[in-house]
């Protein structure tokens, strides 16, 4: 089968589309047909090993798989004789922080891991859109005190976490208004937000308005530009370390912090998240936003280079079918 493969860590231009041996489904695990992947956050981090601690988890001192992905959506062509939950035919799509070797034709996961059936007729890609993303955004709004009617402001509205994040929060009854690209003000305002923030021209930070809660999806602030934006009680939440970690520290300081609090959530159960996003998907209130260029696996480098560039609109699909 053809996969994506690279032997050490570094940039895109390490990335070869290679004839690799197909996997086998051990007794535990289902194969799968791959028909599409994400090229995330996740994986630019995979790839360069990057941050460096990311490697004590990917593999050290070279890639434990050398195949890139970390998502897939595709059809089950073969499960272990104790595999109960699926079989031949199953649309599923899975997730894996840590690597699953799934840019490839065929990827074997186990039953147990985070893989999930796609619900009714919907789509390989609209399921795909419900994996890496959006179990970021339900990682950082779990230990939120979400109130109905309240109103949370969501910083990185294009991205795949942000973008994720505002349709969760507004299935629930959240308010919201976002900072993101001009381009996509109609968009979002037609969906509900209420205010949007061109993030090049307009300053979020000067705004008299209050919050419940402030998720900066992209890691572009801090908690100290962002504090005054706050209701009492209320909680800054980011993506990333923040200058000179201080999102980690100050989460640490949080039972000491009176009028508002920091988190910085460790992302876990991912079978979790794909429970509630498979909920979401099949009710209908989750529709996730992609990237308008069109990935075929021969073009990865290019396409890597993009993504990690920061530049892409939600989830960058590559499609491993002819479709």
């Amino acid at each position: 089968m053809k996969a994506l493969v690279r032997r050490n860590y570094g940039g895109p231009e390490r990335i070869l589309l290679q004839d690799v041996p197909q996997p086998e489904a051990a007794k535990n695990e289902v194969l799968v047909k791959v028909h599409c992947n994400t090229i995330s956050r996740t994986d630019c981090g995979i790839l360069g090993g990057k941050p460096f601690i990311f490697r004590f988890f990917v593999g050290w001192p070279k890639p434990r798989n050398p195949i890139l992905g970390s998502d897939f959506a595709g059809e089950v062509v073969e499960v272990g004789p104790e595999v109960k939950g699926f079989k031949p035919g199953d649309h599923v799509f899975g997730f894996n922080d840590e690597g699953l070797g799934s840019q490839a034709q065929f990827v074997k996961i186990k039953e147990s891991a985070a893989i999930s059936h796609i619900p009714g007729q919907k789509s390989y890609v609209d399921a795909l859109c419900c994996a890496e993303g959006a179990h970021y955004a339900l990682t950082f709004l779990r230990p939120l005190n979400l109130v109905k009617g309240s109103k949370v402001l969501v910083i990185g509205a294009t991205g795949a976490i942000g973008s994720a994040a505002i349709q969760i929060l507004r299935a629930r009854g959240i308010r919201i208004d976002a900072v993101g690209p001009a381009s996509h003000r109609d968009y979002w305002q037609e969906k509900g937000v209420e205010s949007y923030w061109d993030y090049k021209t307009e300053d979020f930070r000067k705004s008299s308005k209050k919050y419940a809660h402030v998720l900066d999806a992209v890691g572009k602030s801090s908690y100290f530009q962002c504090r005054h934006l706050l209701n009492h009680g209320g909680a800054y939440v980011s993506s990333e370390l923040g200058p000179y970690a201080s999102n980690v520290w100050l989460a640490l300081l949080r039972p000491f912090m009176q009028k508002s609090k920091v988190y910085f959530p460790i992302p876990k159960d991912i079978p979790g998240s794909l429970k509630e996003m498979h909920k979401l998907l099949a009710a209908g209130k989750f529709k996730g936003l992609v990237d308008p260029l069109k990935i075929r696996p021969e073009k990865a480098e290019d396409a890597y280079h993009y993504a990690c560039s920061g530049q892409k609109i939600g989830n960058l699909i590559m499609h491993w079918d002819q479709e």
